[in-house]
């Protein structure tokens, strides 16, 4: 028997738990990316006998489902029954591909929907010649500015969502087709979501800001990096900084995906990724002649 919810920031303590006993470093298996995204992917929970699943629905429009429990507990009858109205599960770990035989499921990935994972010491430290342009950027900007950071919190949202409305006022692009109502969602619910981030000032002006959470005791997820495009080289400090600032704690960075778009893919790959971190969709085999 299936059981529907919708979810809501009640879900965040349960969901939270959840996701950290699953110990993965995909991005996708965050409370705030589940709930910020909601309304764009439709996510639900779906309750069966041996365990939860979040249901949505991606850009293509096609039905998937997110385990939220180690695979290992449920039959393969469960398996069938959940995607009996679905398209596939995603994203699957590789590590789980086991738990679907290959005479019943089909297992594929897009690159668009990879995420990008880096060495923290490797943003933290700018070395070699992977980072050479980043380095100069880097050089020029802190030539150039002070830039000072501090904890983003409830007495200095405002002045983030200052920098997110600029930033999007010069994508040219309308807002419904970036992430403005996500980030903007994630600075006003940033204490309930349980996020970190750092806001960061050049001459008491605001300039940009960064937000993210912990996948794991490993891993790093940055959600949001957001900030003023008159600082030429600010991406490369914010990136710098916040690596500097993680590296005693976290192994890794998770950049996220890049969503298909060709010029966030080259700016995450001019960046050095220790790997790209496939996601898998597995579906059932067509059954019949």
């Amino acid at each position: 028997m299936e059981k529907i919810e919708i979810i809501d920031l009640k879900h965040h303590r349960c969901l939270t738990e959840r996701f950290q006993g699953m110990n993965l470093q995909i991005s996708d298996y965050s409370f705030a990316n589940v709930y910020l995204f909601r309304n764009i992917s439709h996510y639900e929970f779906v309750t069966r006998d041996c365990g939860l699943f979040v249901s949505g629905r991606n850009r293509q429009r096609q039905n998937y489902v997110m385990p939220l429990n180690d695979p290992a507990g449920c039959d393969i009858q469960t398996f069938r029954d959940v995607l009996e109205k679905r398209d596939f599960f995603f994203p699957v770990p590789e590590g789980w591909l086991k738990y679907f035989p290959e005479d019943q499921f089909t297992v594929t990935y897009e690159d668009s929907e990879s995420d990008y994972i880096y060495l923290t010491a490797n943003m933290a430290g700018f070395k070699g010649k992977q980072y050479v342009r980043h380095r100069n950027h880097l050089n020029q900007f802190l030539s150039l500015y002070k830039p000072e950071g501090v904890a983003l919190s409830a007495g200095n949202y405002q002045d983030a969502l200052t920098v997110l409305q600029e930033w999007q006022n010069s994508s040219r692009t309308a807002a419904d087709k970036t992430d403005f109502e996500q980030c903007s969602e994630a600075l006003h619910h940033f204490s309930e979501l349980a996020l970190w981030g750092t806001i960061y000032y050049i001459d008491n002006n605001t300039a940009g800001f960064i937000i993210g959470e912990a996948l794991n005791s490993e891993t790093f997820c940055l959600h949001f990096a957001k900030a003023s495009r008159q600082y030429h080289g600010i991406y490369e400090f914010m990136f710098n900084d916040t690596a500097k600032r993680l590296q005693s704690r976290y192994k890794y960075l998770n950049l996220e995906e890049d969503m298909g778009n060709k010029n966030l893919r080259r700016t995450k790959r001019s960046y050095g990724p220790e790997f790209i971190l496939k996601k898998y969709r597995v579906g059932l085999k067509p059954t019949g002649p």
